[in-house]
């Protein structure tokens, strides 16, 4: 095992099999590790005892979602990422840790509907608002971070049976850390290129045998390798308190605080008439330091209450208070014309607040009947929203509104776009919120309440057979006003479910066949989704799109289980989808179809070498694009690379040194497809190494060298620019465990 491994009691291969071996998670794609018997023990309620080999690892099991089987035999795709990948790679955002993933990529932002935050798209669909704590949906507009997340679990395909609406290319969940029974302070000091600088502390107390205490701080300032006038800085707490360990009832309050502060960025634009991002050198940045920011906060308290009755009966109750907010301006260059060589500096921008309260409670229990082993979970779910949405009005010194370029002639308005800029020009003009007086312009508030209620069910019909099967009623009401506009509102009554058959030949192997849906209602993204996706005039009376997936896979543990093989093919059809009419309205008449291969490796291949990655294939197309846009019907669908690969690998050179190395390969990805041009990012390989070496069992050093050959390429895109990754960059990291 690697230093890192050896100071931590967890290898790459058993984190991603505790999350994944009680019912919690039911498949894994490719991320799947060993799995093993899942029994109860006296740590924390629920708890289980994971059959590792070579030895065994007690841990207790993470709160997330409502799944009833062992990873191995739960027909599912799901893909888990450790702590431990996210830390021998040094990713400190959620957007690149699941950059770690196949088949997801991201979307960059606008403004209004679309906001420039974390977007991210599971098998061509945007899921911005299928992402989860704990099991509870984190709305809102964010940019997430790392350091307080134990491991993140991107479960794929339709899945509103677990997520509620929405959902339609899948879901993400994130599994915060909680109190330990154990003393352990842990943290870490990085230096590095461009300006990085980071510090960490995760430390842990138990008070006594039944409470325990736990804290969490980072603290980030960093430019971004090959750009100019792109920085991040941004500062967290996550403190956390348990009360009833070694109990049959566990009580677990947290907090979450996240602030951020950093540059907007919309590198390079398309040109209208399609083809890849305009040739401009990678260092440019179009746009004023004296006025572009982006300042975003996120404040989240939850109070979990777990009780055991027994060894096969849990009830667990979840409330969760949430706050975030993201206020932006940013300059959004465009071209003045089709075949112009001069950039009109566009304004965009938007001020974001979301206040969400939901509470969950699940019982789960096991028990005999007719002869066969039934593992189920029941709960019922309530949640209420506010979203509030305020757009600024950024004028010029000559008073011309800047959200589509104010005219050449006055100053800092246009530029050349192959001759430079400099972000250090003044700014001479206003800006002006929503409900000032010199902008009383409208601001909308959406309210969004839900209650459901599910069920599900693991049924062992003998040694080689597993019936899965789930289902979920969601009431869904979401209101909308704005000054001007009639309010709008959405009722819908929402049913989703799924069915899955495991046909086990030996204890190690699991080959499947899955059937699941999802219900997306207009308003689903709580009134600041993109697209259709955002409830208005024209839609506010549509039924929900419908999507379902059909699936077969199979799953291997080898190596004594200790590395883990996946494969799934399937496909996901969107039905009843929101198009144009081609009269100025909206809908039900779309369908769009994903087929694909997905293929996983994860765990040890010896003592020494660990992997993680995998493989994906997409063929993604609108097969109905709908009266509105008849050329458009079996296009590609945006923002899917046909083909995705992943790896991160791991070996012990030395008893004190280790050694990584990892790859991320893309074929080109569309971000704009129309019947008579195409707008696309190409394709890139990148690549990233890392070394630790183990100074001392309370000391290591951790060098990590980011896209080694400095490759350019685009890692957001959207239908009118593309956004620079960044170039290489290197990471001197001390980790220190106590």
């Amino acid at each position: 095992m690697s230093a890192l491994f050896k100071t931590r009691p967890r290898t790459l291969a058993s984190v991603a099999a505790v999350y994944c071996s009680g019912f919690l998670v039911p498949a894994l794609a490719w991320a799947q590790t060993s799995t093993g018997a899942a029994a109860s023990t006296d740590a924390t309620l629920p708890a289980v005892v994971i059959k590792q080999s070579p030895s065994d690892m007690q841990t207790k099991a993470l709160p997330s979602y409502k799944f009833t089987a062992p990873l191995i035999d739960t027909p599912r795709s799901v893909t888990v990422i450790p702590e431990e990948l996210i830390k021998q790679k040094n990713v400190t955002t959620f957007a690149d840790a699941l950059r770690t993933v196949p088949g997801i990529t991201f979307l960059g932002g606008d403004a209004a509907a679309n906001p420039s935050a974390d977007r991210p798209v599971i098998r061509g669909f945007e899921s911005r608002n299928s992402i989860f704590v704990d099991g509870m949906r984190d709305s809102g507009v964010q940019n997430r971070e790392t350091f307080d997340i134990e491991q993140i679990s991107v479960i794929k395909g339709p899945d509103s049976v677990y997520a509620g609406r929405g959902s339609v290319g899948g879901s993400i969940d994130i599994v915060t850390k909680t109190p330990q029974n154990e003393n352990f302070i842990n943290g870490s000091v990085g230096f590095g290129t461009d300006s990085y600088k980071r510090a960490t502390i995760d430390a842990n107390q138990k008070i006594n045998d039944e409470t325990a205490v736990r804290l969490n701080v980072m603290g980030h300032d960093a430019d971004q390798a090959g750009r100019n006038n792109i920085y991040s800085k941004r500062w967290g707490v996550a403190p956390s308190v348990a009360f009833g360990l070694n109990t049959p009832t566990t009580v677990t309050v947290s907090y979450y605080h996240l602030n951020t502060y950093d540059m907007p960025d919309f590198s390079v634009p398309f040109r209208s008439t399609g083809g890849t991002p305009v040739n401009v050198d990678r260092s440019t940045f179009f746009g004023l330091n004296d006025r572009d920011y982006r300042r975003g906060q996120t404040d989240t308290g939850e109070v979990r209450v777990e009780h055991r009755f027994s060894d096969e009966l849990k009830l667990k109750n979840t409330t969760m208070f949430g706050r975030s907010t993201l206020d932006y301006i940013a300059t959004n260059p465009q071209f003045t014309s089709a075949n112009s060589n001069l950039l009109a500096l566009q304004v965009k921008s938007g001020k974001y607040a979301t206040n969400s309260v939901a509470n969950q409670t699940e019982l789960t229990g096991k028990n005999t009947l007719f002869g066969m082993e039934h593992t189920w979970t029941g709960g019922v779910e309530f949640s209420h929203e506010q979203s509030l949405y305020e757009g600024y009005l950024v004028s010029d010194s000559a008073g011309n509104n800047m959200r589509t370029g104010g005219p050449c002639s006055v100053a800092y308005n246009c530029t050349p776009y192959n001759t430079g800029w400099n972000p250090d020009n003044p700014w001479t003009g206003s800006i002006a919120l929503n409900g000032d007086k010199s902008f009383p312009g409208p601001a909308t508030h959406t309210q969004t309440d839900i209650a459901s209620a599910y069920l599900f069910d693991s049924v062992k019909l003998s040694e080689k057979w597993i019936f899965n099967a789930g289902m979920r009623f969601d009431r869904y009401d979401v209101t909308a006003q704005q000054a001007g506009v009639s309010d709008l509102k959405n009722t819908s009554n929402l049913f989703s479910y799924q069915f899955g058959l495991v046909f086990k030949p030996i204890r190690t192997v699991s080959l499947y066949a899955s059937y699941g849906t999802s219900a997306n209602p207009p308003g689903s993204n709580a009134g600041l989704g993109g697209g259709n996706d955002q409830i208005t005039a024209t839609n506010d009376d549509l039924s929900p799109e419908r999507s379902r997936n059909i699936e077969v896979g199979a799953k291997w543990d080898v190596l004594d289980q200790r590395l883990s093989l996946t494969s799934a093919v399937f496909q996901t059809e969107k039905t009843n989808a929101r198009v144009s009419d081609g009269l100025g309205g909206i809908v039900n008449a779309g369908t769009q179809r994903v087929r694909g291969v997905e293929l996983g490796f994860a765990g040890n291949l010896t003592n020494k070498w660990s992997v993680f990655g995998g493989y994906s294939y997409l063929d993604a197309i609108t097969t109905d694009a709908g009266p509105g846009s008849p050329t458009a019907s079996g296009l590609p669908m945006v923002m899917v690379p046909k083909h995705n690969f992943t790896l991160w690998t791991n070996y012990n050179v030395l008893p004190k040194l280790s050694i990584g190395g990892g790859a991320t390969i893309s074929s080109l990805t569309y971000a704009s497809v129309a019947a008579t041009s195409r707008k696309w990012t190409p394709g890139y390989a990148r690549f990233d190494a890392a070394a630790t070496y183990h100074v001392s069992k309370k000391i290591d050093l951790q060098l990590n060298v980011q896209n080694i050959f400095d490759k350019k390429y685009f890692s957001t895109a959207y239908p009118i620019y593309a956004t620079w990754a960044p170039g290489r960059s290197a990471m001197l990291t001390m980790n220190f465990y106590q």
